[in-house]
């Protein structure tokens, strides 16, 4: 049988023990969601971007600036969206590539998000 007085000061040391690894693992839930939604929103607004340029009275430079319109709407006029386009012909066909990357700065690294659409043209009559 364990006497009263050797668990005296059992619970600060129950308290570490279970605390940080609970503490880590909600931090690496809240950066995965956060990484996870920022790619979904530079996924969409590089989409709608190549849409936006591909239409027959737009331009490119439209959807570029489209692009990072909606990126700095949603999360932060601070980031730095970098977006690539790119004109593909295919016989008669004539389609908008877009690739938007985004780097995002954690800690104790930095990556970079990276996004690419398709958008065929529209025929101006």
């Amino acid at each position: 049988m364990w006497s009263a007085s050797r668990q005296d000061g059992s619970a600060v040391t129950n308290f570490v023990l279970v605390a940080f690894p609970m503490l880590a693992i909600f931090v690496a839930t809240i950066s995965i969601t956060l990484g996870s939604y920022a790619r979904l929103v530079l996924l969409d607004s590089t989409i709608e971007g190549a849409r936006f340029a591909a239409l027959a009275d737009q331009d490119i430079a439209s959807g570029i600036a489209k692009t990072r319109q909606l990126v700095a709407a949603t999360l932060g006029a601070g980031l730095n969206v970098n977006v690539a386009a790119s004109v593909l012909r295919i016989g008669k066909v004539e389609s908008v590539r877009f690739v938007s990357t985004l780097g995002i700065d954690l800690i104790p690294s930095s990556y970079v998000l990276s996004a690419s659409s398709v958008a065929t043209r529209e025929n101006e009559y």
